[in-house]
């Protein structure tokens, strides 16, 4: 029988640091949680499920892949015998982290192989959220956000499960900065050289990003109208408001690098022309990111 483990902890504080109904008020709140999920047996009695991706003592959104260390350059040690091939077909293609043995004289005893893939747990850290809002007489601010911090976030948009980062100008690609004789400390490998298939060798791991990120979900700023002025007009409240959702993105090597939304928004092999991601997988796809929305509007209370 399959066993798993889940343990972890939430906190929460909510309170008014100043209060002043005449001048200047602050309320904030703030979460944080944790969740760590482990599969302690599998069903089968083996310590590993490399085709559902279950690994006993990790969890259970790990992946199983080699680790990017850079690309191959013109020079590098052992090549030949890590990755054989034509050094002019491999220069510039991936480079992945080597886990083999070496000779007494310092010769790795293997090429690059499947012994090599490791294991990659997915799961954050840590997550949680805030809020605050701050008031001067009439005036409000406020504003909801998340954050997030450690794991890894999939963008199958970069990796070799779709039709968008082939490098073989077979299909229109995303822009990428792609390694070039004149360009050798790019992060994408040449094109159209050191194929596996139709997709550079190994380039599953350009979808693994550090998945952390602070993000503002909304800013509100409102005006309340005197209630001297609304008493002639029979009016109980009157609010103006403008509120923008999703305006500001912090921390994210993923946004950073793409310019895209962090946070997930897809499963699995959703929208991707190639699988190669279990279905309880979150992913970044090709489905609508998260959208920025501007928003004014009036409360009326009579």
């Amino acid at each position: 029988m399959a066993e798993t483990e889940n343990k972890g902890v939430e906190v929460s504080l909510n309170g008014v640091i100043i209060d002043n109904p005449d001048g200047f008020t602050w309320e904030a709140g703030v979460n944080f949680y944790t969740n760590r999920n482990k599969i302690l047996s599998l069903a089968s009695g083996t310590t590993r499920d490399v085709n559902n991706l279950w690994f006993v003592g990790h969890n259970i959104n790990s992946l199983y892949d080699y680790q990017y260390i850079g690309l191959w350059q013109a020079g590098d040690p052992y090549q030949n015998i890590l990755e054989p091939g034509n050094a002019g077909d491999v220069i510039g293609s991936i480079k992945v982290l080597y886990t083999g043995g070496y000779n007494p004289d310092g010769t790795p005893v293997r090429a690059i192989g499947p012994d090599d893939r490791q294991i990659f747990d997915t799961a954050p850290k840590f997550q949680g959220g805030f809020n605050m809002r701050f008031a001067y007489k009439n005036f409000e601010l406020s504003t909801v956000g998340a954050f997030q911090h450690g794991g890894i976030l999939i963008s199958s948009i970069y990796g070799s499960a779709s039709y968008l980062n082939r490098l073989t100008g077979r299909g229109n690609n995303v822009d990428v900065d792609y390694w070039t004789e004149n360009n050798t400390g790019a992060y994408f490998p040449r094109p159209g050289r050191h194929l596996s298939g139709d997709n550079p060798k190994y380039a599953s791991t350009l979808a693994m990003f550090d998945a952390s990120y602070l993000k503002l979900r909304t800013i509100t700023l409102g005006y309340n109208v005197s209630k001297e002025f609304l008493k002639d007009l029979k009016i109980t409240s009157f609010r103006i408001y403008f509120t923008v959702t999703n305006p500001v993105v912090l921390f994210s090597p993923y946004h950073k690098f793409s310019g895209m939304d962090p946070e997930p928004n897809s499963l699995g092999n959703e929208n991707q022309a190639v699988s190669g991601y279990q279905t309880r997988q979150p992913i970044i796809g090709t489905n609508n990111p998260s959208t920025r929305n501007y928003l004014m509007g009036l409360n009326l209370t009579f």
